[in-house]
């Protein structure tokens, strides 16, 4: 006979279309209706296990929290869920899964003494193909789903054995019509109808726990009983089917949704990520502080949150909490940071130099880019607004490029900008020299052409837009149009549920001017400015000498409804590689919205993205997404009344920045990440003016993450193979060396501990 494996479960989304603190009084009063039907029937058991909310209830409710732990011991409360939360599978960095996983298993294991064989993963919007190879390095078997349903992806069974972009495989279970009103309806309703099920039954999303009734139908039945999630993964054995791609879903407008939060995400996990790195360097031992901006960022990864699918006033909250991370994370980075440059032998001497610039490198890879960096004047030193260059260790100059400084007081200050080198997970130092030189600040060059050393850039000077794009390298002419600004309506609701697509018939902004910001010989900026209905948008071209890219600075003030924004570009070949987290893809022509991580290639061109993430490609012209503006927390149930002050999601300014390289690189770490700028006095000292800490041989594999060990005082390196190639690799932290076998996508963890090298699970037990 078929049976029912019967989950009890409470869907609770502690932020949604209510605030945290809603949601807080909500679950408390779940639990205690969960333990009271316990203490009821016998058999129940309850599966919910997400340790922010455990917190909330350990800090207002310790009694029942100690009686959750009670019942956790009995196994009438089931620990599902090994993540710190549901989050978002795409937005994020491939290394806040590992943290999901990490303080998910750290908490469950301090609290509970076990931890979770499943991951109970069920409203996300789509899952990212890294996630079987997470799991199974943080001793998890399982994963549960409802998203993308049958309707978005067919599957050959809702039970099936996941293979990860690395080859690694957990078993998955597609569950079907979770939380209806009783067992009949869900039993008779799943795609598999000769094999046993995985029934959710419960109350979802505010909170409620199962109820009476449905507890009653179950005790009724002969087919259906009591279960974990995981002792229904144990009954099945090995899948018959398996599936080996990303599994995303066709409800695409959480991909698009709110920029701003998705962008501040990505702010956040580099900030901690930056921070982590620096205070192994300096030595400094900050975990504690590391775990509460982690847990922070993580609690905002909840896929509603990132998904732009609360309310208006959620994302007020969500804001401070990543600017607590953030700013938490930046003091403390630079605690360490400057607690490094302060023992450096500068390069500048007081009898002809004021200033050093110490600049750092937190990347696995050397950067070798351009850099602005400004120091003052006025009051310790005389006015000076003439030139500047760099002097490195070996008496070398370098150029640079002096520009407006922040403020605007001439002379008080000096701003500038140029090109140079800094070795991976290190620093070096430059005397700033004041040449003397008077500054030519008159601009007569055109604004609607751009020529270095490896472009020729033609605007229209009816529009404004690229009309031709020359490498001189490649001899080739890129396809026009080449990130032309366009709109479409947009009648999605806030999940676009109820479309499949965005209007066909693009909008055209109108062309307003055109300008020439800056003019020098490293680098040429041109603004272009246009507008639509209410709105504004301001493209900034940034060329350099010697460089296979160009930048593209957008700053938007949007003040439509139902509207997409994006910069199109039209390519030759359809198919074309995207990043995922901690890996990338290989897609081709879907009208809907796609997420996108920091990169994607198409046509031998890479874009690098530090605000953007999502995109369409149909027609042969890609469409990359700046924001959307459905109304917020539309899910679109009745009609709308458009006479109706409704508050739109982008509404205001919404800005980031793009790069275009030729040269087709997907190493875009130095341009989402840029190095640090120190400005130091002269100063004796005991370090070099020039050193890196930890390196790696191979530019196909990443050292993502470095920080101490959660359980000792190791060294935890994260290694990510980036090219989907097998490799060796060497790596060296503070002079010590091993060699690591890195596979296809493969991540791995080591363990540095009295010099010796241990590679470890990412729980780092």
């Amino acid at each position: 006979m078929k049976k029912l494996y019967m989950i009890g479960n409470t869907h609770f989304d502690p932020v949604w279309l209510w605030k945290w603190d809603e949601a807080m009084a909500s679950i408390r009063a779940t639990f205690r209706s969960a333990l009271d039907r316990m203490n009821e029937d016998d058999g129940f058991i309850y599966s919910f296990a997400t340790p922010p909310v455990f917190e909330w209830i350990k800090n207002t409710c310790p009694d029942m929290f100690e009686e959750i732990k009670e019942r956790v011991a009995q196994g009438r409360w089931d620990l599902c869920e090994a993540w710190w939360n549901q989050p978002d599978c795409y937005t994020p960095c491939g290394e806040s899964f590992v943290r999901h996983s990490l303080y998910g298993q750290k908490y469950l294991k301090e609290n509970f003494g076990k931890i979770s064989d499943t991951v109970f993963n069920v409203d996300s919007f789509g899952h990212n193909p890294s996630i079987p190879q997470i799991l199974k390095k943080s001793h998890i078997e399982n994963y549960c789903f409802i998203r993308p349903e049958k309707h978005h992806v067919t599957l050959q069974g809702q039970y099936f054995c996941w293979a990860g972009i690395d080859g690694s495989k957990v078993y998955a279970y597609r569950a079907e019509n979770a939380y209806l009103k009783t067992v009949e309806e869900t039993a008779t309703t799943q795609s598999d109808a000769e094999a046993d099920a995985l029934i959710i039954y419960g109350v979802t999303d505010h909170g409620g726990a199962p109820t009476k009734k449905l507890i009653a139908e179950i005790n009724e039945r002969e087919d259906a009983h009591f279960s974990t999630v995981s002792d229904f993964f144990k009954a099945q054995g090995k899948p018959k089917n398996s599936f080996s791609d990303e599994l995303l879903t066709g409800d695409f407008g959480v991909y698009s949704n709110n920029p701003r939060i998705k962008r501040l995400n990505r702010i956040a996990e580099n900030a901690v990520l930056n921070a982590e790195k620096a205070s192994v360097i300096a030595g400094q031992n900050k975990k504690e502080i590391f775990e509460a901006c982690w847990k922070d960022i993580l609690f905002n990864q909840f896929h509603d949150i990132l998904g732009g699918a609360c309310i208006k006033e959620a994302y007020d909250d969500a804001e401070r909490l990543f600017g607590r991370a953030i700013t938490t994370a930046q003091e403390t980075m630079h605690f360490c940071l400057q607690k490094v440059t302060s023992e450096i032998k500068t390069v500048g001497s007081n009898d002809k130099d004021i200033w050093n610039l110490v600049i750092w490198n937190l990347n696995s890879c050397d950067f070798d880019g351009y850099i602005e960096a400004e120091v003052q004047w006025v009051h310790e030193f005389p006015w000076y607004d003439k030139g500047i260059a760099l002097r490195d260790e070996k008496g070398n100059l370098i150029e640079c490029q002096v520009i407006r400084e922040r403020s605007v007081i001439p002379a008080f200050r000096s701003r500038f900008v140029f090109n140079t080198e800094i070795p991976a997970f290190g620093y070096k130092c430059f005397a700033v020299v004041k040449t003397e030189q008077e500054l030519d600040k008159t601009i007569t060059s055109d604004a609607f052409s751009a020529e270095t050393d490896r472009f020729v850039v033609d605007f229209s000077r009816e529009n404004g837009y690229i009309t031709c794009v020359f490498d001189k390298k490649s001899k080739k002419t890129r396809c026009t149009p080449f990130l032309r600004p366009i709109c479409r309506y947009d009648n999605g609701d806030t999940w676009s549920f109820n479309v499949t697509e965005y209007d066909k018939n693009p909008c055209e902004f109108t062309f307003e001017s055109a300008k020439v910001v800056e003019d020098g010989k490293l680098r040429k900026i041109i603004k272009f400015e246009y507008t639509f209905q209410k709105s504004r948008i301001s493209l900034y071209y940034t060329f350099y000498k010697n460089k296979g890219y160009f930048d593209v600075r957008y700053v938007v003030n949007w003040n439509e409804k139902h509207y997409v924004l994006k910069l199109e570009s039209a390519i030759e070949n359809t198919a074309h590689t995207a990043s995922v987290p901690y890996g990338h893809v290989t897609r081709h022509e879907n009208s809907a919205d796609m997420p996108v991580g920091e990169w994607l290639m198409a046509d031998d061109t890479a874009y690098g993205f530090d605000g953007v993430f999502s995109y369409n490609l149909t027609g042969g012209v890609i469409g990359f997404t700046l924001l959307r503006s459905p109304i917020y927390g539309d899910l679109r149930i009745g009609e709308i009344d458009y006479n109706t002050d409704y508050d739109h999601i982008s509404q205001g300014i919404t800005e980031g920045n793009i790069r275009v390289d030729f040269d087709a690189k997907n190493d875009f770490d130095g341009f989402v990440n840029p190095p640090f700028v120190v400005v130091e006095a002269n100063h004796d000292g005991t370090r070099k003016p020039s050193d890196s800490f930890i390196g790696i041989s191979s530019d196909k594999v990443k050292i993502s993450a470095v920080k101490h060990c959660e359980y000792d005082d190791g060294i935890i390196l994260r290694l990510a193979e980036t090219a989907g190639q097998s490799t060796t690799a060497t790596i060296n932290i503070f002079g010590a060396k091993t060699n690591v076998a890195m596979q296809p996508f493969e991540i791995k963890t080591l363990k540095y501990k009295n010099g010796v090298f241990t590679e470890e699970y990412m729980t780092e037990f």
